[in-house]
């Protein structure tokens, strides 16, 4: 209920109580001293129209009024090259125009001028501060050039330790520009060339947690340095990933994999059968239902899986439609019943006439490349997903889903050869890429910043909070958050830093920590940011765009004064003796 209604109900009910008691009132008077029938409807109407004078006082009819136009200067405002129609305003950012009013915020200018339906933008665009006052209203939008400088930049949410992580980004008319990533150490770890429209990616593996601060540095044609861009990144302790391997036999590709898992920091559990009855395990095994719940990646070869019984097997299949991922090692021949069950998993696979020697196609140069070796096999699937391909571009794993889980099959049978050649990262990158793939996904219910750029004094929110949270600001300062109660995330709050650093949100079970940018740090990474914010703006502004009259408040003094003489008409009747016997 609106608080017009409520003061609506509320004068009704004293309208109503005081003319009861006005009626009372003349049914106990002496009939010598009784008013004549006009004085009653006289002070009864006069008792109405005095309350509906009140409401329209307190809540006055809109009007309507011809639309205005306001041209809003932003930040890198041209004036030299831009046609202005309508009344001039410049917000604080604003470049100094002789002609333009100032004003400290949109919303002020909007509450200033109530007969707008058109803004005309100039410059970088609205910021979070200027954003929500925008909505709803026609925008036409002249946007300032771009600085030649880095303008988008795409990092992961979350980094784990050991993980490998990318990054992406765009460069604006630098050309033939290149890309170097530092390491806290300032050492370089990766580098790319751009390309033709500017774009570029860079990978490292992210080491110990904690809180480092990597360096994004941009080079002309000449070598010379454009930009340096600090890139905060929070590196969180990896989950100890739970794994089964099973395995028919033990062989080299065997060994270095379960070497790089316990390097990776895997939680291992592992069979090998080396002869009928006989098996090598660190802790008894038993595969069902209970035992594989706990389970993130069941890894097995095809001797494992056609040594199984049915209800081994349909343990696992339930298993992987719960959630646990599986990866089947092919390295040797499979029987026409394990094509069957793969069959109906999903997969055809059927012999191949193929050369089985490859190369991968990031194992470096051709003379240094190792050749590895992969089973005769064609693999087809309607929905399958390509994990790992050769320098030729044919598959060599693939992937799919199979409930809430996800089920690989590499038939690649010497990747070991990879460590044996020096390229042990490589080796680690691929199985690591293929576990993060196929292993059972954990549910997040960790808090988020909402976007990547967040600066002081802008408006920033944190999503996914639960329980009491409050900012610990870098100068050890608390500040309060304030709940968001419009939208879908009705679990998000914001907040505005004071200053840069880094930041932390706490909560009742964990800590995040997050680095807010400077105003004046990356100037294209804010400029570009505005402009799409604002173009994002316009996708959703009115249709209506050439209202001749739009509807505005109205002023409630005429209501008053209206409002004052009725009221002062009936007082005096009420005690002058008019119109009594």
């Amino acid at each position: 209920m609106s608080m017009s209604q409520v003061c609506m109900i509320i004068l009704l009910l004293a309208l109503l109580l005081a003319s009861a008691r006005y009626l009372l009132s003349l049914r106990r008077s002496e009939l010598s001293r009784r008013p004549k029938i006009w004085r009653v409807i006289a002070i009864l109407s006069l008792q109405t129209v005095s309350a509906a004078l009140l409401y329209f006082c307190l809540f006055p009819p809109s009007t309507l009024t011809s639309a205005e136009r306001l041209v809003i200067l932003t930040a890198n405002a041209d004036m030299e090259n831009a046609t202005i129609s309508g009344r001039l305003l410049a917000l604080p950012e604003a470049p100094v125009f002789a002609k333009a009013e100032p004003v400290p915020d949109l919303a002020t200018a909007l509450r200033r001028y109530p007969g707008v339906s058109q803004l005309h933008i100039i410059g970088n665009g609205l910021g979070p501060r200027d954003l929500e006052a925008a909505r709803g209203l026609s925008i036409d939008f002249t946007p300032a050039p771009l600085p030649k400088a880095l303008v988008q930049l795409s990092l992961p949410n979350d980094i784990s330790s050991g993980a490998r992580w990318s990054l992406q980004g765009r460069v604006h008319q630098i050309k033939n520009a290149r890309i170097e990533l530092l390491d806290p150490a300032n050492a370089v770890v990766a580098s790319a060339d751009i390309d033709a429209e500017g774009y570029f990616s860079l990978a490292d593996t992210a080491r110990s947690p904690g809180l480092v601060m990597y360096q994004l540095r941009i080079l002309d044609e000449r070598k010379k340095i454009v930009e340096n861009i600090r890139m905060p990144l929070s590196v969180e302790q990896s989950q100890a990933l739970k794994m089964l391997s099973l395995s028919g036999g033990p062989n080299p590709e065997l060994k270095y994999l379960r070497r790089w898992a316990l390097d990776a920091g895997v939680e291992l559990q592992s069979q090998i059968t080396l002869s009928a009855g006989v098996q090598m395990n660190n802790s008894a095994i038993a595969i069902n239902a209970q035992s594989l719940r706990s389970v993130d990646l069941l890894m097995l070869d095809e001797r494992a899986w056609a040594s199984m019984n049915r209800s081994s097997k349909q343990a696992l299949i339930d298993a992987l439609r719960s959630g646990m991922g599986v990866l089947l090692r092919i390295s040797g021949p499979l029987s026409a019943a394990d094509r069957n069950d793969l069959r109906a998993l999903g997969f055809a696979v059927a012999d191949a006439n193929i050369v089985q020697g490859i190369h991968l196609a990031n194992s470096g140069d051709k003379k240094s490349k190792p050749t590895l070796t992969r089973r005769p096999l064609q693999v087809a699937s309607s929905d399958g997903v390509t994990m790992l391909r050769d320098d030729s571009g044919n598959p060599l794993a693939v992937w799919r889903a199979e409930g809430r889980g996800r089920i690989g099959l590499v038939w690649l049978t010497d990747t070991y050869k990879l460590v044996l050649g020096d390229q042990s990262s490589l080796h680690g990158q691929i199985w690591r890429d293929a576990v993060a793939t196929l292993a059972r996904v954990r549910p997040g219910n960790t808090p988020y910043l909402r976007g990547q750029n967040t600066r002081m004094n802008d408006r920033s929110v944190l999503c996914n909070i639960s329980g009491k949270a409050f900012i610990r600001e870098p100068d050890k300062k608390i500040t309060s958050l304030m709940p968001e109660t419009q939208g879908l995330n009705k679990n998000c709050a914001a907040f505005w830093p004071r200053i840069s650093g880094w930041h932390v949100l706490v909560t009742d079970s964990q800590e995040l920590p997050f680095h807010v940018r400077g105003n004046d740090e990356a100037p294209g990474l804010k400029a570009n940011d505005m402009r799409e914010a604002t173009l994002l703006l316009m996708s959703k502004s009115a249709t209506e765009k050439n209202a001749a009259r739009i509807p505005v408040p109205g002023s409630p003094w005429p209501w008053f004064y209206a409002w004052l003489f009725f009221t002062a008409l009936l007082w005096w009747l009420e005690r002058s003796k008019w119109g009594t016997q």
